[in-house]
């Protein structure tokens, strides 16, 4: 039953889902004859998806900063965490039992007598009883915050954004891109018979697609060479109607009413014939070819040389319009300073005002070359005369970004995730987990997705073939970038992480990384659910005491960002000190430490998804290895004083990945 296929928007939709698989396995059996509630799966499930169709309201109204809902959605995440780690706690138990009457009896019922010669646990029964009550409160309190069921438009991040062809007051840089461009737009292709050719402009929100399409659109070279021209804001609904309509009225000037489709294509078709026309269809986000090819219709008849200019987010776009996409990367350090000066002070640098220069290039530095950033930012400081106030602007901006009520780069960052299907809503928000400006290999996030992000997906892949999936898709809707340094490698924008971090609400916790760790609340160390520890030579091992309060943490990474021949050391107490605090740990990575025992107590993380022992100096595995009936994914890459794997690797039963490459 996907029931979680209600809401398929919803962050929490994935997690849901993940619960009502469980809740309808055969673990439950194992759990009813241990003496707990024969109507426990009924009951949740009757009050989980009372809670699930109103999910995708909430986080819509969570998104525009309603803090009772947030408080609310809160207490929803926590649950679905902690209801999920003992449904699994139970499918463990019950896999152990079958595994060890599997060794002494044979197949048939037999093997489950001793799974119900056991006494109840009492831990197990109050969990539940503490869950019993915590889901009760939260559909109590569902009740007061006039939640919509079934929500499917998310009203409040895909209202239509308007965009007009009037050009910027002021443009930077883009140079290079505007040459290309005008080049393609202006000069006719040798040899090609083509009557229309597209010309789609890709990249992230805020990058400048839509300025550079209206600076594109009246060039006076441009406006000379074509004798129709049209501008169309799209946005997320791909009305062909609507569309047709909105090109019609720009090019005759008349007012047109009705919904015949045909009528207008037809009149859209007798005013473009034999003209030669310009048309942006700003911000599309359409990838139905259907819908594609039923635009386009009326654009046949038009005179050799016509073009369409497309802007978008997203490479399946792209791939609908069967054009070569033209990459839109980044302004430079210097443009990001003039468009911050021209709009904090209307000027094109600070020679005007060499007393800002210092701390305005530090400013337009943090906006990594955003243009909608820098543009924002300068118009905050727009009435700041003192240099005082831009320095107050420098040291909180980034760390108010999530939470800056009618900000601009936010929304612009929240609409690209909004629409995001559940599944891959999930596996973004995890790469908060990473630091800014860490670059990634494909296969990274992927196993660590494993955790189980890539759990109950009805499809013949493998779970690695399906990450592999997620990643080009996140890829694909410019949520990831390819390094330019190294193309094998991919990362992600600071302004994009800000975003993963504050949809993570207060359970992904890093540190080592910026002047944030320092400063943070230690007291909410225990709702953390994800965490990463950023490290270089400068730090040792009593940093990872933090992590000790994180009792239901499940991912625990540990980031090199050093100099390749660095390690950290840490103590075989402190390492075990650290695991028999974190018995809820799915995820485990220990890349470049040095280490040279894994303590035996790692077998008690009966949790474990995946392991990563890479580069470490570990000279054997703990025969406690093969208690992780749960392990899929052992990596021992590098592990050159490691001369053999212990025969506790046999019993694990979920293994798919052994990566023992250079070992």
């Amino acid at each position: 039953m996907d029931i979680g296929g209600i809401v398929l928007g919803s962050f929490l939709a994935s997690s849901f889902q993940v619960l009502f698989d469980k809740l309808a396995s055969p673990a439950l059996v194992y759990a009813q004859r241990k003496g707990i509630s024969t109507t426990l799966p009924k009951e949740w499930k009757e009050k989980l998806v009372i809670i699930n169709v109103v999910l995708a309201d909430a986080e819509d109204k969570e998104l525009s900063d309603n803090h009772q809902v947030k408080l609310w959605l809160d207490k929803v995440k926590d649950l679905a965490y902690d209801m999920e780690d003992l449904l699994d706690e139970f499918e463990i138990k019950a896999t152990q039992v079958e595994l060890e009457a599997e060794s002494s009896t044979s197949k048939g019922l037999g093997k489950w007598k001793s799974v119900f010669s056991r006494p109840p646990s009492l831990m197990s029964e109050t969990k539940v009883q503490e869950i019993n009550g915590r889901l009760e409160a939260i559909v109590t309190g569902k009740a007061h915050l006039n939640l919509r069921e079934n929500v499917v438009d998310k009203s409040n991040y895909t209202s239509k954004r308007i965009t007009t062809s009037l050009s910027e007051p002021q443009f930077f840089g883009r140079e290079e891109e505007v040459e290309q461009i005008l080049e393609l737009l202006i000069n006719e292709v040798e040899n090609s018979n083509a009557t229309l050719s597209i010309f789609p402009i890709v990249g992230m929100g805020g990058i400048g697609k839509t300025a550079l399409a209206q600076q594109l659109y009246n060039d006076a070279k441009v406006n000379r060479c074509f004798e129709m021209r049209a501008w169309v804001c799209v946005s997320y609904v791909f009305d062909v109607l609507d569309i047709t309509k909105t090109i019609l009225r720009s090019i005759t000037g008349l007012p047109y009413e009705g919904k015949d489709l045909n009528e207008f294509q037809v009149k859209l078709r007798d005013n473009l014939f034999g003209k030669k026309f310009l048309v942006v269809l700003d911000d599309i986000w359409n990838e139905k070819y259907e819908k594609w090819t039923d635009l386009l219709k009326p654009f046949v008849v038009g005179a050799r040389g016509s073009k369409i200019i497309v802007t978008t987010r997203n490479d399946a776009v792209v791939s609908v319009t069967k054009a070569p996409p033209i990459p839109l990367k980044e302004l430079s350090l210097d443009d990001c300073t003039s468009l911050l000066a021209f709009h904090a002070l209307e000027a094109t640098n600070f020679k005007s005002h060499p007393e800002f220069e210092t701390i305005g290039k530090k400013i337009a530095k943090r906006c990594k070359g955003l243009p909608l950033a820098a543009k924002m930012f300068g118009g905050a400081l727009r009435n700041k005369m003192k240099p005082s106030e831009w320095e107050d602007t420098l040291n909180n901006l980034i760390w108010d970004l999530p939470t800056t009520k009618n900000d601009e780069v936010l929304p612009i960052m929240k609409l690209s995730y909004v629409h995001l299907p559940s599944y891959l809503k999930i596996c973004f928000s995890y790469c908060a987990v990473f630091p800014k400006d860490y670059e990634i290999e494909r296969d990274e996030p992927v196993l660590l997705w494993i955790e189980g992000f890539l759990d109950g997906q009805k499809t013949k892949k493998n779970k690695l073939e399906l990450g592999w999936n997620y990643f080009d898709e996140l890829v694909s809707r410019s949520f990831l970038q390819k390094s330019s340094v190294d193309t094998s490698k991919f990362s992600m924008h600071d302004l994009l992480n800000d975003l993963a971090k504050s949809i993570e609400g207060g359970i992904c916790f890093s540190t080592g990384e910026s002047q944030l760790a320092i400063n943070e609340d230690y007291a909410s160390l225990e709702r953390a659910r994800y965490a990463s520890f950023i490290w270089s030579q400068f730090v040792t091992s009593k940093c990872l005491r933090p992590y000790h309060d994180m009792k239901v943490l499940r991912s625990l990474i540990l980031v090199r960002i050093g100099p390749s021949g660095n390690s950290l050391l840490i103590s075989d107490k402190v390492l075990h000190d650290l695991l028999t605090n974190l018995k809820f740990l799915r995820v485990f990575s220990l890349c470049h430490c040095r280490i040279v025992e894994v303590p035996n107590c790692v077998g008690e993380l009966k949790h474990l998804r995946y392991l990563n022992f890479s580069n470490t100096s570990i000279r054997r595995l703990p025969k406690s290895i093969g208690d992780l009936c749960k392990l899929q994914a052992l990596i021992l890459r590098g592990c050159h004083q490691l001369s053999k794997l212990s025969h506790g690797i046999t019993k694990l039963v979920s293994l798919q990945i052994l990566d023992v490459r250079d070992t």
